[in-house]
């Protein structure tokens, strides 16, 4: 994936425009509609980017990296990004074996990307769920994951760079959302709920 096309131009801050940013952080949130597979970015109270995911799937597993049964829905909650992993390990939770290689939605094998992935802390709990790139974007708008919350990989990127430690979290379940006209759709119960 070509990040920075042959002309393109990066602009570096000056210490004004940087101190800006660092405080546009602080005012920064992110909010995830699990029903609705949208991870939304907040600036104050205006939406900056709205982006489809993956969540868990609605099912109970035996996952070999924890050693018990897992529940893989993804939890919801109110907490806040607690580390990221800058060079991430591929692990599949069910067997805990390492990959290095994936099989991407076209058929193509390829390396695993570096994109950093983000751990979150919902409700004073780090629960492993991760919010990280999927290389089958095909997954997306599905319940899917073993609970982590999957976007694609570029989506990835703007969500890491809005992202810093202690940027706020809220994980919720709404099935009845406002679409741009003002009316109310009321969206389908994935986790069975209601």
């Amino acid at each position: 994936m070509i990040v920075l096309p042959k002309g393109a131009s990066i602009t570096i801050p000056d210490s004004i425009v940087a101190q800006y940013i660092l405080k546009s952080f602080q005012k920064t949130s992110i909010n995830i509609n699990i029903p609705k597979f949208k991870l939304r970015i907040f600036i104050d109270s205006i939406q900056r980017y709205e982006f489809p995911i993956r969540v868990g799937r609605n099912e109970k597993k035996y996952l070999e990296m924890s050693g018990r049964v897992q529940d893989l829905k993804t939890k919801t909650g109110e907490g806040f990004v607690f580390k990221h992993f800058r060079n991430p390990r591929y692990i599949n939770p069910v067997n805990n074996h390492q990959y290095l290689v994936t099989r991407r939605d076209d058929k193509k094998v390829t390396k695993l990307s570096q994109i950093p992935f983000i751990e979150t802390k919902i409700n004073g709990i780090r629960n492993g769920q991760l919010i990280h790139p999927t290389t089958n974007p095909i997954t997306l708008s599905k319940a899917y994951s073993n609970g982590c919350i999957g976007t694609t990989e570029a989506d990835a990127w703007v969500i890491y760079y809005y992202a810093p430690i202690n940027t706020k979290v809220k994980i919720r379940y709404n099935l009845n959302v406002t679409n741009e006209k003002g009316g109310v759709i009321i969206l389908k119960d994935v986790y069975h709920k209601n």
